[in-house]
């Protein structure tokens, strides 16, 4: 009986970008991550031109937290002093990619990284910080 209630409380997430290393990981689902974490949760942003991508579940380490300053210069992006990257001013279709306001995380939201310079993720104002709620749980690497 505990061997399966734990495995009911856990989901696999299998990873086809190159956004991260990692192919497949299990969720701990319903926890929350910190810093550092990797996370998975429902990509709530602004769709682009045809492209609606709400509900689609994005895997991203956690590069922030409540209380972090974003800054920006020019298009570089850090967090807390730490350089997520520089952010691309185009899409692979060529959508204009605005950056993220710069400010404090506030309580409730995390900031979202891939490794890619390639990928989507808080470092855009259409992919925007990760509230809490949008999160499914914390990912565990399998491979």
């Amino acid at each position: 009986v505990v061997l399966a209630y734990g495995l009911a409380q856990h989901w696999l997430y299998v990873n086809w970008t190159s956004s991260l290393p990692y192919r497949l990981v299990w969720i701990e689902y319903g926890a929350q991550p910190g810093l550092g974490d990797l996370m998975v949760y429902r990509f709530e942003g602004r769709p682009f031109h045809n492209e609606d991508l709400s509900g689609i579940r994005f895997l991203k380490r956690v590069a922030g937290v409540a209380g972090d300053r974003i800054t920006l210069s020019d298009r570089e992006v850090a967090v807390s002093g730490r350089l997520i990257g520089q952010a691309k001013q185009l899409t692979r279709t060529g959508e204009a990619l605005d950056l993220i306001a710069a400010g404090t995380i506030p309580p409730g939201a995390y900031f979202a990284q891939s490794d890619s310079v390639d990928s989507f993720d808080s470092r855009y104002a259409q992919s925007g910080l990760v509230r809490t709620d949008q999160v499914i749980g914390v990912a565990h690497v399998i491979f």
